[in-house]
């Protein structure tokens, strides 16, 4: 790799801010010695615990040598008195670490063999729903005991075969209200994770605000008070992350992300992003999929058409788009769902990435929230916009496919969603940068994973 491209773009700013000896956190990632007998998915148990096991020796090991390193080529630079500070992220499980730099031991840091990528420690922000609404339900959605995404993807079909028993999908977000009736036994897991990447165990869990819960609902929720089902997997495992409490970092998420993979998670469901585009997130995500089988289903974000989100816009995450119901059971693209194309000269094979990869319901999504007063009552319930909405239906399906065909690699499972999908122009005009490979059609899937 050209030494050039293992720092991110966005360290520009800040090295044109910079003194010689001014500090920054900087994340880096580092090549791990390989591991052989790597398991298909990261649902096989057994294997997924040896291997986090092996993976974890081997990259504290390797961890080990580059901070020796770069401690050594530190002091050369006359760092003796003020060392420069690292720590890994997590224990081990994903090869990365924070590392405290300057403009010149930057430098030092990118010659080093092992060094894969090095990335600012910015801020990352939760893509925030495009609206919500206190209301009563559709009358349709009451007649069908369904939401309107459930039917519009054909759930209830899938649940003949398949609930999504024994998946584990972590959601990283704003935390969980736990206790909520529609939640009930289905938070396995819950961390806090600090703006210094400290995990914090809270009990009881807990949401900083509605986004968590109603994502939580959408993936893995049983039925209201009223008998209406709002959860596509009702049987899957929830692993909570509060990674979007506080002033969020770069650190943050790559913690949380960690303390998923040593959870067991088989599914990572993200609605967050960075304020610019980061090529250098593919790393984590090719981590993600590659070595441990996790499939990193990731908001497209709601900035409109011409627009997307990192990580979101990385070739290799499942990135979603929401759509919205229309009149005469029509369904079209949100207007304020993101998509794009980006082009890499020279990126070969990802000269042309075209986002988002597929679409699924996220406008009027009915779901759980923690208690919340209003002038005009108290809710459990509401309704949100946004393409975080349509995130957890995508990961939510994806544990019903996993569940039902525990043999099928990650990969598998990416392809057969996209490959299924329905493009209303045909599938000559996929992808496009407006329904991507289409909308999802789970039931098609499960069948062509047969």
């Amino acid at each position: 790799m050209n030494p050039e491209n293992k720092i991110s773009p966005a360290f520009e700013p800040f090295l044109a801010e910079m003194g010689q000896d001014d500090k920054r956190d900087a994340i880096v990632i580092y090549k791990a010695p390989p591991v052989e007998g790597l398991p298909p998915r990261g649902r096989l148990r057994e294997l997924k615990n040896r291997l986090v096991e092996v993976q974890k020796r081997a990259a504290n090991q390797a961890a080990a040598k580059l901070f020796d390193e770069y401690h050594e080529a530190s002091q050369d630079m006359g760092y003796q008195n003020e060392p420069l500070e690292v720590s890994t992220i997590g224990s081990g499980a994903m090869p990365m670490a924070t590392v405290e730099v300057t403009a010149k031991t930057l430098e030092a840091l990118v010659e080093q063999p092992n060094v894969v990528a090095i990335l600012p420690n910015q801020k990352i922000h939760l893509i925030q729903p495009r609206k919500v609404e206190y209301s009563e339900l559709f009358t349709e959605e009451n007649k069908d005991n369904v939401t309107w995404g459930l039917k519009q993807l054909e759930i209830p079909k899938l649940w003949e075969t398949t609930t999504g028993e024994n998946i584990n999908v972590a959601v990283l977000d704003t935390g969980v209200y736990a206790a909520h009736p529609a939640l009930e036994k289905r938070v396995k897991e819950f961390v806090v994770i600090d703006p210094l990447g400290r995990r914090i165990n809270a009990n009881p869990a807990f949401d900083s605000g509605q986004h968590g819960t109603h994502v939580c609902g959408t993936i893995a929720g049983g039925k209201t008070p009223k008998g209406l089902s709002i959860g596509v997997a009702p049987q899957a495992n929830l692993l909570v992350g509060g990674v979007l409490i506080g002033d969020t970092t770069l650190r943050t998420l790559l913690e949380g992300i960690s303390w998923a993979i040593e959870k067991g998670a088989d599914i990572i469901n993200m609605s967050l992003g960075l304020s610019y585009y980061e090529p250098l997130f593919a790393e984590v995500l090719d981590i993600l999929v590659m070595q441990y089988g996790i499939l990193p289903v990731v908001a497209i974000g709601n900035e409109n058409h011409g627009n997307t989100s990192s990580p979101g816009n990385a070739y290799n995450a499942f990135s979603v788009g929401a759509i919205e119901k229309l009149p005469l059971d029509k369904v079209d693209v949100a207007f304020f769902s993101s998509g794009a194309s980006l082009v890499f000269p020279g990126d070969a094979p990802n000269v042309l990435v075209t986002k988002p990869d597929v679409v699924a319901p996220g406008a009027q999504i009915y779901s759980c929230i923690p208690p919340t007063r209003t002038p005009h009552g108290t809710y459990e319930y509401n309704y949100m916009d946004g393409t975080s909405m349509a995130t957890p239906h995508v990961a939510g399906v994806a544990a019903l496919l996993m569940a039902a065909k525990p043999t099928a690699t990650v990969t598998d499972i990416m392809n057969v969603l996209k490959e299924t999908a329905k493009h209303p122009g045909g599938s000559g005009r996929r992808p496009d940068n407006r329904w991507g490979w289409g909308l999802l059609q789970p039931w098609e899937a499960l069948s062509a994973l047969s």
